[in-house]
């Protein structure tokens, strides 16, 4: 009798348990197994959290980026600012190498507006362009550092009314990350342009600025021509303006880009590259010239990071530059907002070139 006491409680205890097994099963199983027969399939792995639950992206697919329009193989607008002035009246002329405060906060409205997105010239050359899907990535540079550029007021507060003030407050919103590439003069006789002005500040904006996320390169130390100048000269510039920068920004921070002053490229170009003075080397993976329009997508085979082109601002050049985008929206740069993959239609326009082939990450066409 005791015996069969057990066995009955023994069987009671085993269905039990199955029961409660299963019912746990197809409470977790059961989301998923009904998400792998809808249209969108949800892998299911045998250990650790499921893609779903780490939050990861829809895997891109030609039909997703076809619908985004997705074009990475597209021209992306690189900027070139000098000066930046207080502000005027919106209808006044300003000389060569000016924009007025005022007229830069509408450029920044402007291109928040058509959908552009910024990122630095590094950012482009290494081909790291983090930007939401539907986006174009837009590079502000800004070469000689006027301190219009970046001002400081007494009380310790960013000047609004400065190029670096403005885009601080653009990105108020959370939908504009404060990214800029800034080539600044070293040894030049006009004080208010070293290194935006305020000698007692330098230092502390160069830092401020790599802290914010923005680049700054090279602009050579003391603005050479170095298409006139000599091998040992060019060499002696290169290397002293990156270590200076790098000594300034600190935290191991490395110059990426030269602003190549006035676009006179040296006639022995692999001077730009690498070279060595006086026991420091350097390397430059970038260089920008200064007319040129739309530059080349990283993806591209037409892509010279040694020459990245780049437009003047000055006028309605850039509503100009923005309409004819508008006009022939086949060559504007697309994201897909997944920077793991490379998205773009299948034939595209001969003026955009052809895709690498050497890419080092997925490509998707349409």
């Amino acid at each position: 009798m005791r015996y069969d006491k057990v066995f009955r409680f023994l069987l009671f205890t085993f269905v039990a348990g199955s029961i409660v097994g299963l019912l746990a099963g197809l409470l977790v199983t059961g989301p998923r197994a009904r998400a792998a027969t809808g249209t969108e399939a949800v892998s299911v792995t045998t250990s650790g959290p499921a893609e779903s639950d780490l939050g990861a992206k829809e895997p891109m697919t030609p039909e997703r980026a076809k619908a985004m329009g997705a074009n990475e193989a597209g021209q992306v607008l690189v900027l070139m600012y000098h000066l930046i002035t207080k502000p005027e009246d919106p209808t006044a002329l300003e000389p060569d190498y000016s924009r007025s405060a005022l007229h830069f906060q509408e450029d920044i409205a402007l291109l928040k507006a058509e959908g552009y997105y910024p990122i630095t010239v590094k950012d482009l050359v290494t081909g790291s362009i983090d930007i939401p899907a539907g986006k174009s990535p837009v590079i502000l540079t800004f070469d000689d550092s006027s301190q219009g550029q970046y001002r400081i007021l007494d009380d310790g507060t960013v000047d609004p009314q400065s190029a670096v003030g403005i885009l601080l407050a653009a990105g108020e919103d959370g939908n504009w990350p404060m990214r800029a590439s800034f080539f600044p003069l070293l040894d030049v006789d006009l004080a208010d342009r070293v290194l935006f002005g305020q000698p007692e500040k330098q230092k502390e904006k160069l830092q401020q600025l790599v802290e914010w996320g923005c680049e700054v390169g090279s602009h050579s130390y003391t603005h050479l021509n170095l298409k006139t100048s000599s091998r040992e000269v060019i060499i002696k510039e290169l290397a002293l303006s990156m270590k200076k920068i790098q000594e300034m920004a600190g935290n191991g921070y490395e110059v990426f880009t030269l602003a190549v002053p006035f676009g006179e490229y040296p006639e022995d170009e692999s001077l730009l590259a690498a070279g060595e003075y006086e026991g420091f080397t350097y390397a430059y993976h970038a260089a920008l010239a200064v007319t040129g329009g739309p530059s080349d997508s990283p993806f591209s085979t037409k892509f010279d990071p040694m020459h990245v082109k780049r437009m003047e601002v000055h006028g309605d050049s850039l509503k100009q530059a923005i309409n004819a985008a508008k006009k022939s929206p086949e060559l504007r740069y697309i994201s897909d907002g997944d920077p793991t993959v490379i998205s773009a239609p299948a034939d595209l326009p001969e003026e955009l070139g052809s895709l690498l082939s050497n890419l080092g990450r997925p490509v998707i066409t349409y």
